[in-house]
């Protein structure tokens, strides 16, 4: 156990009072008497966490550690999807019974989905600088942006195992009940979901409307944006090749056509692909407040 003392006090200051946290994994520098800048980022992380955390850990569940960057699956780096740690920023949580992933704005505030792993399901763990791979029965998933040093300790804490079955779980952003499944609408209070399908045949339709129907709106405007302007490349150069040549000239256009046509396909599967990532609301978001505060 540290001694107690300032940095300690003042980290304790900056918690939640309402969420249990184990002192020693959650913030190791103070075993020496340090108290580093991260850590009070880390600890005023967890504190805008809490309207999250109050709702969905069991009361004698107990936090280990907390950091922050983005969730990707790995193969959307071979796509757009690598410009999703703009979309995807998260807080992740270790609990001695799950890993909650919870969906932050760029101020570290819940937002829109949560999603958790209990730790029964975990297959395999891995890390390098500062990525963390969680692999299990159904898929790997890719957290980064992650302070080299919480890499360390994050990958030491998960604990692997040599087979197990299951994968994440998204949580109900109204109740919190967990599934294994990107369902329409929650069984248990009823709160409904936009749909992937529909997410993605809105992008299959023009890249960008789907992420914009999910909520991420910036995003994607930014997509329809650009594949606008790929667009009005490729009239423009097939409508002056066709009057001039023909049909032969639609071969001039042809080269950007298919750089279109994969452009559509690829970000409707991706937006799928997110979409089913977390429960996004049609109502509302994740709560900003409190259990015991009037905007809860």
């Amino acid at each position: 156990m540290p001694r107690g003392g300032q940095p300690e006090e003042e980290l304790k200051a900056l918690l939640p009072a309402t969420i249990a946290v184990r002192f020693e994994e959650m913030f190791p520098n103070i075993r020496s008497g340090r108290l580093k800048r991260r850590d009070r980022k880390r600890a005023e992380m967890l504190r805008k966490a809490e309207p999250v955390l109050q709702r969905v850990m069991n009361p004698t569940e107990v936090v280990r550690f907390a950091t922050n960057g983005a969730r990707q699956l790995s193969w959307w780096v071979l796509t757009a999807g690598s410009m999703n740690p703009f979309a995807n920023r998260t807080t992740l949580v270790l609990t001695d019974k799950r890993i909650l992933l919870i969906h932050t704005d760029s101020k570290q505030r819940p937002r829109m989905f949560a999603s958790q792993l209990p730790l029964d399901r975990i297959r395999a763990t891995s890390g390098r600088n500062s990525y963390i791979f969680i692999r299990t029965g159904h898929e790997q998933l890719m957290f980064h942006g992650v302070k080299r040093s919480e890499a360390r300790q994050l990958k030491g804490l998960l604990e692997s195992t040599a087979s197990r079955e299951g994968g994440w779980q998204n949580l109900c952003p109204r109740c919190f009940a967990a599934t294994d499944d990107a369902p329409l609408s929650c069984d248990k209070c009823g709160e409904e979901f936009k749909s992937p399908k529909k997410a993605a045949l809105r992008s299959l339709f023009l890249p960008g409307l789907g992420d914009f129907y999910l909520g991420y709106h910036k995003y994607g405007l930014l997509e329809m944006t650009g594949v606008t302007l790929l667009w009005a490349l490729f009239l423009s150069t097939l409508i002056p090749a066709t009057l001039r040549r023909g049909f032969d000239g639609v071969a001039v256009a042809a080269p950007i056509f298919a750089l279109l046509a994969l452009i559509h396909i690829g970000d409707a599967l991706l937006t799928r692909a997110k979409a089913r990532n977390g429960l996004h609301s049609k109502d509302g978001a994740l709560p900003t407040g409190n259990i015991d505060s009037p905007d809860a």
